[in-house]
């Protein structure tokens, strides 16, 4: 049976001749009378009978008719989820992230996300980038985003680089500082991530440069960490917009120079066909992080070691 001949058969059980189901479906007479003749041919049994000018549907007909009603409702319900599915507005979607990220940044993006999509389960996996990018062979994940080594294997890999300002929290004697520089950082108490890190080896070259004395006395494994000793200390830390985003109450954004370059990478699996969702998201995802990022002329430093986070 054809979707068409159900629906011409709905058609004048509805409108009861074949003129208005005809007008109905927007097709001739002929060519409703000629889809019910295939249709009754198909079943083996009569569907209507001539009485009066108007067709009297037979018993079988009628019988026909309620599993023909549940066949018609379930091509429309199979329709929309193909309209869903197509715009991106139902399915599945992992997303594997480093903590900077999958802590502040990505709940409320998802929330934003989910918000036209009641359809759309969404999986966010918490991992440092590390173990993140151990996993890309995996495909465990629809999308993944770590911070970025020397090079990423076996993922299509979308950059983006940041430059890292200096935060201070409000009460700090250098928030009201239009331009931070290491000689302005000289000696006061400082947090940054472990030596292995891709900022930290920027910023000794740059305290080295200036012949300023970088005093560390904190290090840790997450920007997280840094943020929240320097919200109730007297300390100063170098953090890119990302990382920092969602303590905009709290703490003084300040620019800092030279350049500390800060570059993380949204990975897709490359034998892992995108689906409608994830195409959406990273839509979403690409323009929030693009607002951030910087156009750098200058190479990146070469960081020895992998990333900490």
């Amino acid at each position: 049976m054809q979707i068409r001949e159900i629906e011409c058969f709905q058609a004048i059980m509805t409108a009861g001749t074949m003129t208005r189901a005809s007008q109905m479906l927007g097709i001739s007479q002929p060519a409703v009378s000629n889809t019910i003749a295939t249709l009754e041919h198909r079943l083996g049994f009569q569907l209507f009978l001539r009485k009066s000018g108007r067709l009297q549907p037979t018993p079988e007909a009628l019988i026909f008719y309620e599993d023909a009603q549940r066949l018609l409702e379930a091509v429309v319900r199979a329709n929309e989820a193909a309209t869903r599915l197509r715009q991106g507005e139902t399915g599945h979607l992992t997303i594997s992230a480093f903590p900077g990220v999958s802590l502040k940044f990505l709940p409320g993006l998802i929330n934003r996300f989910l918000e036209t999509r009641e359809n759309v389960k969404v999986r966010l996996l918490s991992r440092s980038s590390h173990v993140v990018i151990e996993q890309l062979p995996s495909q465990m994940f629809d999308i993944a985003i770590a911070e970025k080594p020397s090079q990423f294997a076996g993922v299509d890999a979308e950059e983006f680089t940041y430059a890292c300002h200096c935060i201070v929290a409000r009460n700090h004697p250098l928030a009201k500082h239009k331009l931070l520089t290491p000689r302005d950082l000289d000696r006061l108490p400082f947090v940054a991530l472990f030596r292995d890190h891709m900022t930290t080896y920027q910023i000794t070259r740059a305290f080295s440069n200036a012949k300023a004395q970088w005093n560390v006395i904190l290090e840790a494994q997450y920007f997280a960490s840094l943020i929240e000793f320097i919200k109730s200390g007297s300390a100063v830390a170098l953090v890119d917009p990302i990382n920092s985003r969602g303590f905009d109450d709290e703490l003084v954004r300040i620019p800092f120079e030279p350049l500390i370059q800060y570059q993380i990478g949204v990975l897709t699996p490359q034998d892992k066909p995108t689906s409608k969702v994830t195409e959406a998201f990273l839509e979403l995802l690409r323009t929030e992080l693009g607002s951030k990022a910087v156009r750098c002329e200058m190479a990146a430093p070469k960081t020895p070691g992998s990333p900490a986070l």
